[in-house]
């Protein structure tokens, strides 16, 4: 009989483990899309409040690395995937000098509707593209963008390797990406999903990304990955 009871306390407790695991940790990410909707319908209106600490520091930190990557484009086309509830798209239209179009997709609708809630909040009526998709899947045409952005999301993507490819294809030659990703001793509890350091750097290269630059991020939580879509090459001289 005690040992029938162990038995099931260690499922019971195994089974808590695990679902932590998938939902706390993995965000519903190995379940699907539907699961990752349904953590962030359900978590949406309490998402900044629970990231309140340390955001402001975290935003400055960004901004530079954001002026850096749109340096010398009047007019910017800038693109956030994942991108929540608009964390990005919002710095940059407050931004007196940014004088370009934003774009930002991300699965969950109701995280959406928490940025256009922010921004209304602000007054700020820049025109920014608010749309329902998957990073795997981008409905935009190639090379239409002079920057693109995907913060704290690209583990929990179904295929990070095809998001990635995704970004590429709709990023102009010479233009910036900029992403975060876990760092190694993390991304190991999440297999197949987050890259190690190397991987990483390995699937930017083979997908014709350059100088790539790591920062640490959110005091060691990320890592902040900086690079650029390579030009295109000068025609031969004949």
């Amino acid at each position: 009989m005690r040992k029938r009871a162990l038995w099931w306390l260690g499922g019971a407790l195994g089974g808590a483990a695990l679902l932590y695991w998938q939902v706390i940790v993995a965000e519903g990410a190995y379940l699907g899309p539907w699961a990752v909707r349904i953590v962030y319908g359900l978590g949406a209106r309490h998402y900044d409040s629970v990231r309140a600490e340390g955001q402001l520091a975290a935003d400055s930190a960004l901004r530079p690395l954001l002026a850096a990557g749109l340096a010398g484009v009047a007019r910017p086309s800038v693109l956030d995937v994942a991108t929540g509830t608009g964390r990005v798209p919002l710095i940059l239209c407050a931004e007196p000098q940014f004088a370009g179009s934003l774009a930002a997709i991300d699965l969950t609708p109701h995280m959406l509707a928490q940025a256009r809630r922010k921004q209304l909040a602000t007054g700020n009526s820049s025109p920014i593209g608010w749309l329902v998709g998957e990073a795997d899947a981008l409905p935009w045409p190639d090379a239409c963008f002079d920057m693109v952005i995907c913060l704290e999301a690209l583990e929990y993507f179904p295929r990070p390797g095809c998001a990635l490819a995704e970004m590429a294809r709709v990023l102009r030659p010479g233009a910036a990406l900029l992403i975060s990703t876990w760092p190694d001793g993390w991304a190991r509890l999440l297999p197949g999903r987050a890259f190690s350091a190397a991987a990483l750097q390995r699937e930017l290269s083979a997908l014709g990304y350059i100088d790539l630059v790591v920062y640490p991020w959110q005091h060691g939580n990320y890592n902040l990955v900086a690079a650029r879509k390579a030009p295109l090459s000068p025609d031969p001289v004949n």
